[in-house]
């Protein structure tokens, strides 16, 4: 993997963790990122909108890879290493593991049942590291840009991410589970890596050891 963009949606705001954790990324591995930022404005109004933008701005470039990123992260420069090597032609698209502010807290993921009902997996220290799953938010989303050019919908507004996309099941699912959607109609498999445990920032960064703690309790 010799160049990744990191590719950011934003509303003007974006946390100090999250410039922290960027730099910190860029100082440790600036080889991996010659191509560094691109950045696209706009927020949760149009966000399907704002992630296409970013979408058709990557692909107007030659570089392999998207590393997105959300603007509440936080990580280290290993979650990155481990993120970077997990990733390969048999897995174009993997995130990190992150979670969302919930009662009770779960992981930024689904699974689609048979019967098309969905369920959060639950994970464990002894989970496996990269875990296949049906679709999962891809605030740390690390992707090959063939899984694009090969998941469009281009008779569509939306390529890639579209608000109101219901699940097999009907549910309204989010967008960047939309995608995900379309990705593995496309016969590509979509894992999170487990081991990458990225911090989300809402009222208090939210991490592993707080769902686990959580789970546990």
């Amino acid at each position: 993997m010799t160049d990744v963009v990191v590719g950011m949606n934003t509303d003007a705001f974006i946390t100090s963790k999250t410039l922290i954790s960027l730099t910190k990324m860029f100082n440790a591995y600036p080889e991996d990122f010659q191509s560094r930022l691109i950045m696209v404005e706009g927020g949760c109004a149009d966000f399907a909108g704002t992630r296409n933008r970013l979408v058709r701005e990557f692909l107007a470039t030659g570089i392999e890879w998207l590393l997105i990123v959300d603007s509440d992260m936080a990580w280290e420069p290993e979650d990155w290493k481990r993120l970077r090597d997990s990733a390969d032609e048999q897995h174009p698209i993997v995130g990190g593991t992150y979670f969302v502010d919930n009662e009770p807290l779960r992981p930024c993921c689904v699974i689609f049942g048979k019967d098309g009902k969905k369920f959060t997996p639950v994970l464990h220290e002894d989970s496996p590291e990269l875990l296949q799953v049906s679709a999962s938010c891809v605030g740390f989303g690390l992707i090959h840009r063939d899984v694009f050019y090969k998941s469009a919908e281009p008779e569509s507004d939306h390529e890639w991410f579209e608000h109101g996309w219901r699940s097999p099941g009907g549910e309204t699912m989010p967008e960047d589970y939309c995608f995900c959607g379309r990705v593995a109609a496309a016969g590509i498999p979509v894992y999170i890596n487990t081991k990458v445990r990225v911090g989300h920032l809402k009222s208090r960064i939210i991490g592993w050891n707080d769902y686990q703690e959580e789970k546990d309790g």
